[in-house]
């Protein structure tokens, strides 16, 4: 504490500055990387630059041209509600792994994309990036298969080589079917793009509108007019079992994501919105408590530290992100001498858990049909 100067002997008021409360981490900011139409020396191969819409994208890095897919992926974000991406321009797949390393001082991201890359080894690479950051997900691309939507065969090796424990990453699948905003007014033509970085549009504005705690799902892509293959729901129901993200049309609507699955072997993990909702937590704590370090480690530091993380959790289950009619139903915050004994405060440390109960979504909506004598009667369970 600072001195506080008096001169008369008496009663005095000194406002102090206190821990606020925590605020929210963002959860919307994309990182694009591939090949850009644009070359030369104002593009820096490897160097994340931050765009908010698709007319700086264009000036930055130029407009389409195929077969690149980052400029499709690029105004499929911005289309669907995205509003800041960096975009990482390599030549080729051998700048990825520059390319993550950039990244890794680009501390706001909190999804990558690697449009139309499908190759698992490139893409283990993010997804192995995103869970050394702790606080960002991967959305991903499925193989394509021109041939058959029913043989999953491709997918499942693609998906084997990318699932993991702890999943922070999702697989998207079929591509889809735009009209290409490259080709002359008087001959439009449709081609089919990855969806990554339409999906990546989506979830920042699931997140905007919900929370990063909804399920990003159920939710129109705008701009794909199409898929390059239509599920039924037994391929589906195949594709759903190996954890893979299924974009479904149904009669008189457009395209919409169908699937909220992570790319993980354990249950705990395997929604998407699970696991972006304790990567926001995670990431909100760690920048909303850097005020308790280097203060006293005892009693009252960590009383500070319960009650801001309380009332931050506390605010997290009331906007529906976890389950429970109480908060301490919902969460429970623990920092004691059990978890903190001499030896570890001689180390420096605090040590403070934090167990959740996250929603989950209803994926699954089971309806129960019956017949009786007095009429029809439905239930949903």
């Amino acid at each position: 504490m600072t001195s506080f100067e008096t001169r008369a002997p008496g009663v005095y008021l000194q406002e102090i500055e206190t821990a606020g409360p925590i605020a929210g981490a963002g959860t919307s900011t994309a990182a694009l990387i591939g090949p850009v139409a644009r070359e030369g020396s104002d593009v820096v191969p490897g160097k994340p630059v931050l765009v908010t819409n698709w007319t700086q994208y264009v000036k930055e890095f130029g407009g389409f041209r195929k077969p690149l897919s980052l400029p499709y992926a690029a105004r499929g974000f911005f289309e669907n509600g995205g509003t800041l991406a960096y975009i990482v321009p390599i030549a080729d797949m051998s700048g990825l792994e520059p390319a993550l390393d950039a990244l890794t001082h680009t501390l706001d991201v909190s999804l990558v994309c690697l449009p139309g890359q499908t190759e698992f080894a490139h893409q283990v690479k993010v997804i192995n990036h995103c869970e050394a950051m702790g606080d960002r997900f991967a959305v991903l691309d499925g193989a394509r298969n021109t041939d058959d939507a029913s043989d999953t065969g491709p997918l499942r090796t693609q998906r084997d080589g990318l699932m993991t424990e702890r999943g922070f990453g999702a697989l998207y699948w079929p591509w889809i079917s735009i009209d290409d905003p490259g080709a002359p007014a008087d001959s439009p033509e449709r081609i089919h793009v990855a969806p990554s970085g339409h999906i990546a549009g989506v979830m920042a504005r699931s997140d905007d509108q919900r929370g990063v705690h909804k399920a990003p799902a159920n939710e129109v892509v705008r701009g794909a007019l199409d898929l390059e293959h239509h599920l039924n729901d037994a391929e589906q129901g195949a594709l759903n079992t190996l954890n893979i993200n299924a974009l479904r049309t149904f009669p008189g609507g457009p395209p919409l994501v169908w699937g909220a699955r992570a790319l993980s072997s354990k249950t705990a993990w395997r929604y998407v919105n699970v696991r972006r909702l304790v990567a926001y937590i995670s990431d909100s704590l760690l920048r909303g408590l850097r005020w308790a370090v280097f203060e006293p480690n005892n009693t009252a530091l960590w009383k500070a530290l319960e009650r801001t993380v309380t009332e931050f959790l506390t605010r997290v289950w009331q906007s529906g992100a976890l389950f429970g009619r109480t908060a301490e139903e919902a969460f429970y915050v623990k920092i004691d001498e059990e978890l903190n004994p001499s030896a570890v405060r001689e180390l420096g440390q605090v040590f403070i858990e934090i167990g959740l109960a996250p929603t989950r979504p209803a994926e699954h909506i089971v309806i129960q049909l019956g017949l009786w004598s007095g009429g029809g009667r439905v239930n949903e369970a």
